[in-house]
């Protein structure tokens, strides 16, 4: 499975996603959209320790099917549609 940008494509509403980002390493978590949350739209819950982060501090995920075991980082640290 590949690597995706959160900035190309985003998982749906409560999908179970694998997401990376080079300050946190590679977590299991749910993505939420709140479109009200006046700090960030785009939450990813963690399923493996207490923890919530957004798509700036993880911008790459990919979906869990529930089988996969955890996948390698990415290749890039940063996909290359990141804000500057």
């Amino acid at each position: 499975m590949e690597w995706i940008s959160f900035f190309d494509r985003q998982p749906e509403n409560g999908q179970g996603i694998w997401y990376y980002g080079p300050m946190i390493g590679v977590w299991a978590g749910e993505y939420n959209y709140s479109p009200n949350d006046p700090v960030s739209p785009h939450i990813m819950h963690c399923h493996e320790s207490f923890g919530v982060v957004d798509r700036m501090d993880a911008p790459w995920w990919m979906p869990d099917d529930g089988v996969m075991v955890r996948p390698q980082r990415p290749t890039q640290e940063y996909p290359s549609d990141y804000p500057s």
